[in-house]
């Protein structure tokens, strides 16, 4: 058999990335099953997605809740490597990137948080509660499809209109393990999940469930 081309290879990533998407947490023999691709090819090329970042999570959003919400914050600071660095470990920071444009960080947190103070820090574009986001579906097609759609898409741009209705927020009853169960899967569903479970100490049934 001869040796497989880049090409052929991105082609089966995106295969199996397109099951992942559609079932996050399914499992290897299903996916090859559904891709004709054995089973460790599928271990194999995951695991070259995850190291090389190619494929991330799947990982879970969530709707604000009256007793639970996430804040976005658009900043701007003189040093955006120097507050990306120490935003990082920050204590109630989810997530935060570097950014080019109107501003230069971007911190999702579980709390809100006052900024001003820290060490750079310039401006504030906007904070407000985050609400929910649903990737799109990656299509596979070449460079020149990518640059043509992308240069229609910049044409044509419609400035977003925000909307003036009202959001009901649902309160979350939940206990102690289900916090702990979203907590330890919301970056990557496809944990290994008996070590994380006695890990975080909860029962398999309460994790089915």
């Amino acid at each position: 058999m001869g040796k497989i081309t880049q090409a052929q290879r991105t082609e089966n990533y995106y295969k199996i990335y397109q099951q992942i998407y559609e079932s996050p947490i399914r499992s290897i023999s299903d996916i090859s099953q559904n891709t004709g691709l054995s089973r460790n090819t599928i271990t194999k090329y995951l695991q070259e997605m995850y190291t090389n970042g190619i494929l991330v999570g799947p990982y879970i959003e969530m709707n604000p809740a009256k007793n639970y919400r996430e804040y976005m914050h658009l900043l701007n600071f003189s040093d955006p490597f120097f507050a990306f660095n120490r935003l990082k470990g920050f204590p109630h920071v989810i997530d935060c990137s570097i950014t080019f444009g109107d501003w230069n960080i971007i911190v999702v947190t579980d709390e809100y948080l006052d900024f001003s103070q820290l060490v750079g820090f310039q401006s504030v574009v906007a904070s407000e509660v985050k609400g929910i986001a649903h990737p799109s579906k990656v299509e596979y097609s070449t460079w020149d499809e990518c640059f043509q759609k992308m240069n229609k898409l910049i044409k044509e741009f419609t400035p977003f209109q925000r909307g003036t209705r009202e959001r009901t927020e649902p309160y979350l009853d939940w206990g102690p393990d289900e916090w702990k169960l979203y907590h330890a899967f919301k970056s990557d569903l496809r944990q290994k999940v008996t070590p994380l479970l006695r890990k975080i100490k909860v029962r398999y049934d309460i994790y089915t469930r």
